[in-house]
């Protein structure tokens, strides 16, 4: 059986409400080879994992506009596909907004004035009013109509049940008043409450979904950092052409004040460039010939000719976007019961309406049929669901987006939840607390033997630790050529080892060769001093002996000792977690102020440390950058993989930092705190509003105080509690 299966983003168009994401995701879940579905109504979008050999996207798409929903699936520009389509809905909401006010304004304004309209008033009131129930509120009835012959509702079905009852009622009593008159009931028409609240929830959706845009805007700038013609460099020819027409190893110009359209490497030139979206440092970078540069980044002084390394999805940029729409697309623990809440809603406040309606019918007080159709009426108009749905996925896209242009990037929303809740933060040593560029101090030689530099040389550059580097370097100015190494071997936390000529070589840790290699006490001393004053080492050994020592020293990050402190004012305890010796640790923990340390542990040992903090109830993250730092990410609560990390440890951390700063990884939990604590209000109050709304409006006030809340107030208090989740939402972008 073939198991191959493909997860795909794909934008929808047209959903209004929580119920709509529900209904897509049942609807696509329901179709052969559908894995999974996952809707999110702020992003409007759903992540469909299938089997594209039992389905296709067609039918996908067939299977979402049977329910009056569009999915893009545009495989050249899907997002611009959307936006048409968004753009289009929101030019037809316009127009149906400003046709409901036009003809509801009057019969509101007449109807307050005429509390029991004459006749002729009456006729009058039904014909201003066919125009706003047949068309600007005609796709609030054919959505119902269309759930509802799959057994579903949404939104639109309490809509189109409140005022298409209370249009029916009126024009009955309208067209033909002996019908209830000639049983007693009075003859009331409620044709305002009818075209009013088609108004104002048309109005409030048309606000939300300028919110929502907001919301998700960051996708979009995003999107905005590639620009869409580029300068190619061929046969010595400048040629303007479409970025899609850019391939590998094509050279481009790119002039000041223009932004990289592609990954490359500078062939000539130099200026300064501005990357803060990628490396989260607010100061531009200058680079020169053989420098890398990334897309989206901006060239502000020089021309730069560039030779494409990356384009299109294979660019840093694009993978940033693909990152972000992933996790915007996610959904965090809470939301799965939200979603439950949000899909037997509709049901039971439809099912509350006609008890309300019964209860009034049998003990209200006369006009029982009057106060019994405005009580139903309101109970539906009011249970909107919106805002429950909006609560958790509207904070989260705002969060998403606000992290990505911080350089800060969620791999999924339970990685927002999670690292908002920490109260631990483990960090590695090299390259998370110190720059990473590691510099040898002194190198001192044990051996006379003439290659003993060229095999240093040799093995560490087979090495991407940044102490190795550090030697390669070193070596390479000092002129030493480097010798062939065979059989490389990695000791993840401790070094390396090859052989050459026979024999096998250890560079790293006292540990390493201690296990391996022979050490007098003379040379063990002369370590342990170096160590003592706080330097890093890196030997190298044979079978035999010590051949060399390095002393490494490497530089503290800037705003380390500020950040760490400010984590420690926030209550999060900071530990530091290293594989290098404990004088080098205890230098760089008396430097940022870190209280606890732990030196010479192997990645093995990381990963305990950090279940043993579990164990104890601690939630914990962890912060690294190496492939030695990989099992404890991945052991963590909350994995954060610094920006210049392997792809090892990017791909199991829950959080990405595109730059390497220590105030992202605290700007990261603290965004992640904001959005909990806003996720929480939001649901607070949209329970809340539900839970007050419902029996206000079905009446529970007037036995009391002969209070009985009007359709009216009812539709515009269900708008204003969907743009008050929104506009809550918004304010983490300024956090």
């Amino acid at each position: 059986m073939n198991e191959n299966k493909v997860s795909i983003t794909f934008p929808v168009s047209g959903m209004s409400c929580a119920a709509c994401a529900v209904s897509v995701e049942s609807m696509l879940r329901s179709e052969k080879g559908v894995v999974d579905a996952a809707v999110n109504y702020a992003a409007k979008n759903v992540r469909v994992k299938f089997k594209p050999d039992e389905t296709n996207i067609a039918r996908l798409q067939q299977a979402v506009k049977s329910i009056g929903y569009d999915l893009v699936a545009d495989t050249t520009d899907k997002l611009a596909v959307f936006e048409q389509l968004e753009q289009s809905r929101l030019t037809s909401l316009k127009k149906r907004l400003w046709v409901a006010i036009g003809f509801s304004f009057p019969v509101f304004v007449l109807s307050m004035i005429y509390h029991h309209p004459l006749a002729w008033m009456q006729w009058l009131f039904l014909v201003l009013t066919l125009p706003v129930i047949f068309y600007s509120g005609a796709p609030f009835y054919r959505n119902a109509f269309r759930l509802i012959r799959r057994g579903e509702t949404n939104m639109d079905t309490l809509v189109a049940l409140g005022t298409g009852a209370a249009f029916i009622l009126s024009t009955i009593n309208t067209i033909a008043p002996g019908i209830f008159g000639s049983q007693g009931a009075p003859v009331h028409v409620y044709y305002e409450s009818a075209v009013v609240i088609i108004t104002l929830i048309l109005l409030g959706r048309f606000f939300e979904e300028r919110s929502k845009s907001r919301a998700s805007e960051a996708i979009k700038s995003l999107m905005n950092l590639q620009p869409e013609q580029v300068i190619r460099i061929k046969d010595g020819k400048q040629e303007e052409v479409a970025l899609q027409e850019i391939k590998p190893e094509d050279i481009i110009l790119v002039k000041p004040g223009g932004t990289l359209p592609v990954d490359g490497i500078i062939v000539s030139g130099s200026s300064w460039i501005e990357e803060s979206m990628m490396s989260g440092e607010p100061l531009p970078v200058f680079k020169q010939e053989g420098d890398h540069v990334l897309s989206g980044t901006q060239n502000q002084q020089g021309a730069l000719t560039i030779k494409t390394l990356k384009t299109g999805s294979d660019t840093a940029l694009a993978r940033i976007i693909q990152m972000v729409e992933e996790a915007q697309s996610s959904k965090p623990p809470i939301q799965k019961l939200v979603d439950k809440i949000s899909a037997v809603f509709v049901p039971v406040v439809v099912a509350l309406a006609v008890i309300t309606f019964a209860i009034w019918m049998i003990w209200g007080p006369q006009p029982a049929f009057s106060f019994a159709s405005v009580a139903a009426i309101s109970v539906l108009i009011i249970a909107c669901p919106c805002a429950l749905g909006l609560a958790t996925p509207t904070a989260l896209v705002v969060a998403i987006g606000k992290g990505a242009k911080q350089g800060i990037l969620f791999r999924d929303a339970s990685g927002i939840e999670s690292a908002g809740k920490i109260d631990t933060l483990v960090l590695d040593k090299t390259g998370t607390l110190t720059t990473g560029r590691p510099r040898v101090v002194k190198l001192k030689y044990y051996s006379e033997r003439p290659d003993t530099a060229a095999i240093f040389a040799g093995l560490s550059s087979l090495s991407d630790h940044p102490l190795s580097g550090s030697i390669e370097r070193y070596l390479h100015e000092e002129k030493f050529n480097r010798v062939d190494i065979q059989n490389f071997t990695n000791h993840p936390g401790m070094g390396i080892s090859g052989s050459y000529k026979g024999e096998i070589y250890y560079a790293g840790s006292l540990k390493l060769i201690k296990d391996n290699c022979f050490i007098d006490d003379k040379t063990l001393a002369e370590i342990t001093h170096v160590t003592e004053k706080g330097f890093s080492i890196t030997l190298l050994a044979s079978r035999s002996g010590v051949l060399a020592m390095a002393s490494i020293e490497d530089t503290v990050r800037e705003m380390a000792a500020e950040t760490i402190a400010g984590l420690h004012h926030e209550g999060i305890e900071v530990v530091m977690l290293t594989g290098d010796q404990a004088g080098a640790a205890k230098k760089v923990a008396d430097d940022t102020g870190i209280k606890h340390f732990h030196a010479g542990l192997s990645p093995e040992d990381k990963a305990n440390f950090i279940e043993k903090l579990k164990a104890e109830g601690k939630k914990v993250a962890m912060a690294g950058d190496g492939i030695n730092d990989t099992i404890a990410l991945a052991v963590a609560d909350v994995g954060i993989a610094m920006g210049s990390g392997s792809d090892a440890s990017i791909n199991v951390a829950a959080i990405t930092l595109t730059g390497s700063g220590l105030p992202q990884i605290a700007a990261a939990i603290k965004l992640s705190k904001t959005t909990n604590k806003i996720i929480r209000q939001n649901l607070f109050w949209a329970f809340g509003y539900n839970v007050v709304a419902i029996p206000v409006a079905a009446g529970i006030l007037f036995p009391a105080f002969h209070i009985l809340l009007s359709p009216v107030i009812a539709s515009a208090a269900m708008a204003m509690s969907s743009i008050s989740v929104v506009a809550n939402s918004l304010r983490i972008r300024r956090t």
